[in-house]
């Protein structure tokens, strides 16, 4: 007798994947981070995954400098490099920016491997506060769950605040203060305009780079940002 399997055609398949992919999702909202996103409405974080894991590639032999600072004391200069830089769309998002996260697909395509995601602050903050710093698609993911969280719980005023209070700004350094005070040795209040476009263009790539360098890297970072905030 001859057994007759069902042909799996490509619409059978997408449908299939379609579920595995949408039951993925409702498992990481309920087992990922909730009441530790609750408490950040109130409560800055003590430490950072991103913080534990510089730590701990050092050995355990490293001092954090970390010093959070509210929202109103940080420099109105810096808060606009960052978000000129880093998320123009902030405001304007929920958290995710689609289109930013397409392009970001494409280019990792034409490389062939993941080197571009296409973040927004809260999913740069999602990272920072949860997630490794490995690049994957599965990270990615986690990482779309957290943001929308954090979405859901913050206003934009107090993602915005944490993130400039737990981004890596040198080794060992996190935060906008603990960077005003190590490299220009005064509070993040008093930053002037090429202070803060100098501290935001390293955010990319902070370990590598320093806010004093005068190279092709810091060139054309201080010129993207200053030709969005103009000047």
């Amino acid at each position: 007798m001859k057994i007759i399997r069902p042909r799996l055609n490509a619409h059978r398949f997408l449908r299939i994947l379609a579920t595995i992919v949408i039951g993925y999702l409702v498992f990481l909202y309920f087992t990922l981070p909730g009441p530790s996103i609750i408490t950040l409405q109130d409560h800055p974080p003590s430490m950072s995954s991103l913080m534990r894991i510089r730590w701990e590639e050092a050995g355990g032999d490293m001092n954090i400098q970390y010093h959070y600072v509210p929202l109103d004391r940080i420099s109105k200069n810096f808060v606009r490099a960052v978000i000129a830089v880093e998320d123009g769309g902030f405001y304007r998002h929920s958290g995710i920016d689609y289109d930013a996260l397409e392009r970001a697909y494409k280019r990792n395509l034409r490389s062939g491997r993941v080197r571009f995601g296409g973040s927004t602050i809260t999913m740069q903050l999602a990272k920072n506060l949860f997630l490794s710093n490995d690049r994957s698609y599965i990270r990615k993911v986690k990482e779309a769950v957290i943001t929308l969280r954090l979405e859901r719980y913050l206003s934009k005023k107090r993602i915005l605040e944490l993130y400039l209070n737990v981004i890596e700004l040198g080794p060992g350094i996190f935060g906008v203060e603990a960077a005003s005070q190590h490299y220009f040795h005064k509070p993040a209040a008093h930053l002037t305009k090429d202070e803060s476009i100098r501290l935001a263009a390293i955010i990319a790539s902070p370990l590598r780079h320093s806010p004093f360098e005068e190279s092709r890297f810091m060139s054309i970072r201080k010129n993207i940002i200053l030709r969005k905030i103009g000047g």
